[in-house]
């Protein structure tokens, strides 16, 4: 057991105002509020997870499905070409407008990680790629990409237009689900608890078990055997079973 002075100092390093949170759920107890944020953190250890499978199975689907689609269309400022596979450097309508500060971005810090390779490292040196830009894109664009039922949104036409001529073949195994709707809500509710978990939020009030399961349907939807795989592995529910409080 922590001695008092110790349980003082982490509620000062970790500031009163964020440690409150916790302190608030247990009655003011200091010894529960830091059993309570222990909990938090392992918590949060065991979404990063399965969100780190969630992330890379939905940027290669997406990903996958937009060089197809890309490379067919009709070049907008050069008739009888197309363009090329690669949408982050060449991307056709409506993909270029809808991802212009995504791409730039991205395109800013794969440049950053190749100046940073060491001397020894086996792609030291070598230009940025497609395949470094598209690790450096945020869970929020793939988010944006994905249709919404909101008729306000300015990307509205386009969001609709890449998920029927692309983008539902990115989740050949979604179930009832043929506007996407589903697909694109799990993935702004799961972009929302990453954002959370990676800035150490608390988690208390987030449907552990709604946001466990989106992020395993949404795995699913692309391939349910890593789906499986992962729910397999994940500890989420089991941490969620020892919250050291009544929820």
């Amino acid at each position: 057991m922590p001695s008092r002075q110790t349980i003082d100092a982490i509620t000062q390093t970790l500031h009163p105002s964020r440690f409150g949170t916790y302190r608030s759920r247990c009655s003011n107890d200091p010894l529960r509020a830091l059993e309570l944020y222990r909990w938090n953190l392992e918590l949060s250890a065991a979404f990063q997870q399965v969100l780190a499978v969630t992330e890379v199975a939905l940027r290669n689907a997406i990903d996958g499905e937009l060089r197809v689609w890309n490379g067919t269309q009709p070049h907008h400022t050069t008739p009888g070409v197309t363009h090329g596979k690669g949408w982050l450097s060449d991307p056709a309508r409506p993909l270029n407008s809808m991802t212009k500060g995504s791409r730039r971005t991205a395109r800013e810090h794969a440049e950053d990680a190749v100046t940073a390779r060491a001397l020894r490292h086996p792609r030291h040196g070598v230009a940025v790629n497609h395949d470094d830009m598209v690790t450096q894109l945020t869970f929020g664009t793939w988010a944006k990409l994905l249709p919404t039922p909101d008729p306000k949104d300015k990307n509205y036409t386009g969001r609709q237009v890449l998920w029927s001529d692309a983008l539902h073949r990115a989740f050949p195994h979604r179930k009832s689900d043929p506007d996407g709707f589903g697909v694109a809500g799990r993935t702004t509710r799961l972009h929302a608890l990453r954002n959370r978990v990676s800035h150490m939020e608390p988690l208390l009030d987030v449907n552990v078990k709604a946001r466990h399961n989106d992020a395993l349907r949404l795995i699913g939807a692309v391939s349910p055997e890593v789906r499986d795989w992962c729910s397999g592995i994940s500890r989420v529910i089991d941490v969620h079973k020892a919250c050291p409080i009544d929820r």
